[in-house]
């Protein structure tokens, strides 16, 4: 009979013991009401679990979680820390249940996913790594067979990607292969993480796949990936290593004043556990500009165009966020869940961002932008008085027009400026729209100068051009518009600001957002790419 061996370096864990967490789920699934991730439904422990889906709500992600064992992961947690046997008779319980599903010919399709099978992979292990402790009865034939079945679906080219659900693959096949001592399964997953590092990130550090969540997620791999290597006498190599220690600061530029990640794209606002930095970040490669100051007043500004993967990825190019004096005041709507209905449809969409777009033509998200930079990040410019950034959007499907816009923040000042642009050579007019979409809490007084208030702050928000159209579109969860998430699958109805321009000229908005208390007498004019700004009696000519 064959023997696998693992030491205490080879148990990488899924999770961390969360007291109230890992304690609430362990204990119901004691009473085989199985929680697959924290705050989903629940289903019972019975032969159909390993068929629930809950498709409707959750999408794949509800059966995702089921398959890699997650609840097991938590039960043998609390197991350790409890040292109470009956959480680790429930786990072997669950995982000999799966073995039996996985053994018959119509099993889900999620059961050899890309990121079941590498989660799972982590769970058996601590499984059998638990069970030699107590010196179980362990069939070793079967789970020999059992984790090279998992090894040969990681090793597999064909269905590995150039992100963290490849990674999640490469750092079980490390493991994996010095427990069944397989060169091929340690020099491919090292190999493969190698070259997923240097696809997966910026020159600055900064992850590609759209998301600051993510970003914080494949950071932390690659830095457990490295410490388990340490442990082996490897490494993935030194410059990957220094390129980690400038991603680990992204973070603390990330994050707003309140320390909360700034939610873009697929991403939570999780408190982060480094100190805040303010330091204006521009990266074409990765599409994100942030422009920010701690004084007198906080500020901080996102400016969201072009990307360099599909993966996570919004319909968000041009649009902004805004926190000023610690409020939220213009949000991206966050990442919902990851199921294919009309409300992941709407909040991935322009239409739920405060952006500019054209009214009546889409555009497609391609793999291809990282080469072809159709949209994109294009200029930056900062100087004593003011910071501005531009980017452009050129690949509306169905029309050649390209949409510019800058953005203007005057330093140290609450007061930024949109200058939305329109480059087209045709004789028509095309349909544009500017929007603002709201944090919940936001008020507003719609006034010719539109009055936003949260607590005990205002913002004004004033247009210099004429427009065609304006209105206040209420949040509706059923339709759905105007909703943000407020947690997973969840939403809130909110407020945003729509203004319609039809035109063919080259600006189609000039907007301006301000604190009123600070800024004074605000006029702005622009006159053959010269934009003139006057306020607090002075005047300034930028050239656009």
């Amino acid at each position: 009979m064959k023997t696998i061996k693992i030491k205490d370096i080879d148990v990488f864990k899924l999770l961390n013991h969360g007291k109230k967490r890992t304690e609430s789920i362990a204990n119901s699934a004691l009473k085989n009401v199985i929680v697959p991730f924290p705050g989903f439904d629940s289903t019972n422990f019975n032969e159909n679990m390993w068929s629930e889906s809950k498709s409707q709500k959750y999408g794949n992600s509800y059966i995702l979680y089921i398959h890699t064992l997650r609840v097991c992961a938590e039960l043998m947690n609390h197991y350790e820390k409890t040292e109470e046997i009956e959480y680790f008779n429930k786990s072997e319980e669950i995982i000999l249940s799966w073995i039996d599903y996985s053994k018959k010919e119509d099993v889900h399709k999620m059961v050899w996913y890309d990121h079941t099978t590498a989660n799972r992979t982590q769970v058996i292990i601590q499984y059998l790594y638990l069970a030699q402790q107590l010196e179980r009865d362990i069939n070793y034939d079967m789970f020999d067979e059992l984790l090279h079945k998992h090894g040969d679906v990681m090793v597999d080219d064909n269905i590995y990607n150039h992100n963290n659900h490849g990674l999640m693959m490469d750092r079980s096949l490390m493991i994996l292969g010095n427990i069944l001592n397989d060169d091929l399964y340690k020099e491919k997953g090292k190999s493969r993480a190698v070259n997923t590092f240097w696809y997966s990130f910026s020159p600055q550090g900064i992850h590609l796949e759209n998301s600051p969540q993510y970003h914080n997620m494949v950071v932390r791999m690659y830095t457990d990936i490295e410490k388990y290597l340490n442990h082996r006498d490897d490494s993935l190599g030194v410059t990957v290593k220094e390129y980690l220690k400038l991603a680990k600061k992204y973070p603390s530029y990330i994050s707003r004043p309140d320390k909360r990640l700034a939610n873009i794209g697929d991403s939570g606002s999780e408190l982060q556990r480094v100190p805040k930095r303010y330091k204006n970040i521009y990266d074409i490669t990765a599409g994100i500009t942030i422009i920010q100051h701690a004084k007198p007043v906080p500020f901080f500004l996102t400016f969201i165009c072009g990307y360099s993967s599909r993966v996570h990825k919004h319909k968000d190019d041009l649009s902004i966020t805004l926190n000023y004096n610690n409020e939220d005041f213009f949000v991206d709507p966050g990442k919902y869940s990851y199921t294919r209905n009309k409300t992941r449809k709407y909040i991935t969409s322009r239409e739920a961002h405060s952006g500019y777009y054209m009214t009546e033509f889409d555009y497609t998200i391609k793999n291809e932008n990282r080469f072809t930079r159709k949209i994109s990040l294009e200029n930056y410019y900062e100087n004593d008085t003011f910071t501005i950034v531009k980017g452009y959007n050129n690949d509306y499907d169905g029309s050649s027009a390209k949409l510019t816009r800058h953005v203007i923040q005057f330093k140290n000042q609450p007061l930024f400026i949109l200058v939305d642009n329109l480059e087209t050579d045709r004789k028509h007019d095309l349909k544009l729209t500017q929007k603002f979409n709201l944090a919940s809490n936001v008020t507003v007084q719609n006034d010719d100068i539109k009055k936003l208030t949260v607590n005990d702050t205002t913002l004004n928000l004033k247009q210099f051009n004429e427009i065609s159209a304006f209105e206040i579109i209420e949040g509706d969860k059923e339709k759905p518009v105007a909703v943000n998430t407020s947690g997973f699958a969840k939403v809130e109805e909110t407020k945003q600001l729509k203004f319609e321009n039809a035109t063919n000229k080259m600006n189609a908005f000039l907007t301006a957002v301000y604190d009123e208390i600070s800024i004074n007498n605000l006029n702005l004019k622009l006159k053959n790419s010269i934009l003139e700004v006057q306020f607090n009696e002075k005047e300034f000519h930028i050239y656009i």
